[in-house]
């Protein structure tokens, strides 16, 4: 008998199973707070409209799915700037209400500038809102202007900033310095913040030849005239005689003649401006003028160029 052989032919067919992975994204496309006013002059810290920005994910996931954010890329601090012309104002972002934890970007790997977070596995909890607290410090040298900027949040499908980028959001923020020029009056060791509206010398005795001086303090976002009105002409007057008495007038050492719309300082640029202009007045000894306490007024008004 003839032998057979019996071949089986095993056919193995590979079967394809595509899965469709959950993917993150941000909700919305854009975030525009509203502008924030900034007074460079403050001594506090400006905290500017708070903003909030979502995470989504696609669908319920079989396994943790993790994200991480950071807000725009650049590490430097500068790069977070609102600008107008040429100038500048720094401006952070925090993930705290105690501002104390700053969301920066991919170039700092440090967790604590970064916001990470996580969707459980078979949560049925797709979404997570986030809220950002911006701050501009104190102090910046800052003129008048609109300043604007515009910054990114960058959505990352992983566990740090270095994955998969899934999405963006623009974020379009703006600071108001308004135009502002301000002048006071005070002692001559004294500062705009001491000085008054209202400063009042004393001479003393004309025939110990009299002399006093003080400070004129200005402070402003741009450029400024500064004038002094003295419809007197430069004398002291009394009201119980019609003597007067004949002074001169010494500011920052330049004499001037007191009378209307003298103007003692002018500046053309936008900038910010704080200056200390000192005076001294001066009453020569030896006129002879009846007894009497004799006095002027000198007005000083700054108006913005």
């Amino acid at each position: 008998m003839r032998n057979k052989i019996l071949c089986l032919a095993l056919v193995c067919t590979v079967m394809t199973i595509s899965v469709s992975g959950q993917t993150v994204s941000l909700v919305d496309s854009s975030i525009m707070p509203s502008p924030v006013t900034y007074d460079p002059y403050s001594g506090n810290d400006t905290y500017c409209p708070q903003f909030t920005f979502t995470v989504k994910l696609s669908s319920k996931p079989n396994k943790k799915v993790y994200f991480s954010v950071v807000i725009d890329g650049s590490s430097s601090p500068a790069s977070r700037a609102l600008t107008s012309s040429s100038n500048s104002l720094t401006i952070g972002f925090y993930k705290d209400s105690s501002y104390t934890t700053e969301i920066k970007s991919t170039s700092n790997y440090s967790p604590s500038y970064y916001i990470a977070g996580s969707f459980a596995s078979k949560t049925t909890v797709l979404t997570q809102t986030f809220t950002v607290y911006p701050r501009i410090a104190k102090g910046q040298s800052a003129p008048w202007g609109n300043y604007t900027g515009t910054f990114s949040i960058k959505l990352y499908q992983s566990r740090t900033p270095t994955g998969i980028l899934r999405d963006t959001e623009t974020i379009y923020y703006t600071a108001v310095v308004e135009q502002t020029v301000e002048v006071r009056v005070g002692p001559s060791n004294g500062t705009f913040d001491t000085g008054e509206n209202l400063y009042s010398l004393d001479l003393g005795e004309l025939s110990q030849g009299a002399s006093a001086s003080f400070g004129i303090f200005v402070r402003g976002t741009t450029g400024y005239t500064l004038t002094m009105n003295a419809a007197s002409g430069g004398y002291l007057t009394s009201s119980t005689t019609n003597d007067k008495i004949k002074y001169s007038l010494i500011i920052n050492g330049k004499s001037y003649t007191p009378g209307p719309s003298v103007t003692i300082d002018s500046q053309t640029s936008k900038a910010l401006y704080s200056k200390v202009l000192l005076g001294t007045i001066t009453v020569p000894s030896g006129q002879d003028v009846e007894a009497g306490q004799y006095s002027d007024s000198l007005n000083f008004t700054v108006t913005a160029n």
